[in-house]
Parts: structure tokens; C-alpha cells; sequence
């Protein structure tokens, strides 16, 4: 590597590993103090940065929390191959339930208050949370109809809307656990019935 390579790398490296803390303080003070209570000099305090290097890459707090979600949420993971369609769903599940009941699922839920009042939250939300997953429930659909368990794909926007919406629900509306009863029950009374009710007409 020539001097002239090396001149122009490192302050790459050093601006993405500085982004990166910042992100980090973001998120960790985001389940400290919820969003309401996160200030941007708080964030500059945590990450050991300077206030003008927080406003001159970030002009206000949406935008802030806005790129450290995606920089959280925005991968998505594999989908779970058990061989079954129930051990899939059963799986995909028990992850989902398991990220909802973390400190990660606690953040989500504090920063969708704020979302309410803000676009561009709700359209990160909705981006990283819930349209990057589709391909995990299209996955599972598919391996299903190789297996010959279900007829085709059809229904892969119905089982990621519901699959979804059933856990937001326990999550934000009731005192119960999110727990392996609870996505058996899912699983064998709301999912496999809606994904084969079709096969049986």
C-alpha cells in the first residue's frame, strides 16, 4: 500500500468505526432512558465524540435513531430448514419471540410511540422491522410446497402480516408471556389451519 493509500484509508476507517460508536450510544441509551429522554449531548457523551460532529452528520434526533436502527435491525436472518412446515413456523416463532421478550424488543416498542408522531421512524420501523422479514416467511413457504405441504406461495403476505401482528398484539396489549406455549399455539391454531385451509376446498 502506497503513503498516498494509506493517507486516505485510515480516516475512512476511523469515520465508520466513529459512526459505528455513535450508533452504539444511540441504541444503549434508547434502552437506558427511551427515546423521549435521549438527547443528542447525552449520545456525544456516551460515544466520547464531539457535539459538532453529532449535528454535522446528524441535523436532529429522528435522523440520529433513524440510522442506528438500521444499522441494528436491517440484516435479516436466515429462515430457520427443520424439514417441516410446523418445525419451520415453530422456529421462525420462537426466534421472533425471543428478540420481542430482549432489551432489542424493549427499544422497538419505546421508539414506536415516538414513531407515531414522526414518518420517517415509522418508515424505518416499518422498513427494518417488518418489509425486510418477508423473505423469511417466503423461504419457509417454499421449502413447504417442494415438500408438498402447501400448494404454492400465495400466502406468504398473509403469514408475515399475521405472524407480525399477532406478536405486536401479546407484546403491547396484554400481560402475557411470549413464550413456547404461546407460539405452539399460533403455530397449530392460527398458521398451519390458514395456509392449508385452501388445500381442503
Amino acid at each position: 500500500m502506497t503513503d498516498v493509500e494509506t493517507t486516505t484509508a485510515a480516516p475512512t476507517r476511523r469515520g465508520t468505526q466513529r459512526r459505528e460508536a455513535i450508533c452504539t450510544a444511540v441504541f444503549e441509551l434508547l434502552g437506558e432512558v427511551g427515546y423521549d429522554r435521549m438527547t443528542m449531548d447525552a449520545v456525544a457523551a456516551r460515544a466520547h465524540a464531539s457535539k459538532a460532529t453529532i449535528y454535522r452528520s446528524w441535523p436532529d434526533k429522528p435522523e440520529l435513531v433513524t440510522e442506528a436502527l438500521i444499522k441494528k435491525f436491517s440484516d435479516t436472518p436466515l429462515p430457520p430448514d427443520t424439514g417441516s412446515l410446523r418445525g419451520d413456523l415453530l422456529a421462525m416463532m420462537s426466534q421472533a419471540c425471543t428478540i420481542t421478550n430482549s432489551a432489542d424488543g424493549a427499544v422497538i416498542t419505546g421508539v414506536m410511540t415516538a414513531a407515531t408522531l414522526n414518518p420517517q421512524l415509522a418508515t424505518t420501523l416499518y422498513e427494518c422491522m417488518y418489509e425486510s422479514k418477508k423473505t423469511v416467511h417466503e423461504a419457509i413457504l417454499l421449502r413447504a410446497v417442494e415438500r408438498g405441504e402447501v400448494d404454492s406461495v400465495k400466502s406468504t403476505a398473509l403469514l408475515h402480516e399475521v405472524a407480525h401482528a399477532l406478536i405486536l398484539m401479546r407484546k403491547l396489549w396484554t400481560t402475557e408471556p411470549l413464550d413456547d406455549e404461546f407460539s405452539h399455539h399460533i403455530v397449530d391454531d392460527v398458521l398451519i389451519p390458514l395456509l392449508t385451509y385452501n388445500q381442503s376446498q
